[in-house]
């Protein structure tokens, strides 16, 4: 499997957490051609509309690079738990003078 494949996986599993009765919802976006993918939720709370991304991932020269994650566990850990190597996975919303201490690829 793909690492676009792993990715577009893992984030279409999320689209199951939303329940019926929510009023913030999921969706994804898959850009396979600039290896983009984002999760993506919108919807009311209350009087307040939010809009944002959860988790943007991206390809870049091989390697995935998080760009931002906002869940709890972290997608890093579920990309590890699908075979993918640390070594292949950029914390790109880590600042680049402490990703040495992560554990995962410094580019």
């Amino acid at each position: 499997m793909s690492y676009s494949e792993i990715i577009r996986k893992i984030l279409l599993e999320y689209l199951k957490y939303d329940s019926v009765d929510d009023v913030i919802k999921s969706s994804v976006s898959f850009d396979d051609e600039h290896g983009n993918y984002v999760l993506l939720q919108a919807g009311w709370r209350g009087d307040d509309y939010l809009q944002g991304a959860v988790i943007h991932i991206q390809l870049i020269d091989g390697k995935i690079w998080i760009q931002y994650d906002g869940t709890e566990e972290g997608v890093a850990t579920e990309l590890v738990d699908a075979g993918i190597p640390k070594s292949d996975i950029v914390l790109g919303f880590r600042h680049p003078s402490v990703r040495q201490y992560t554990g995962f690829a410094l580019l």
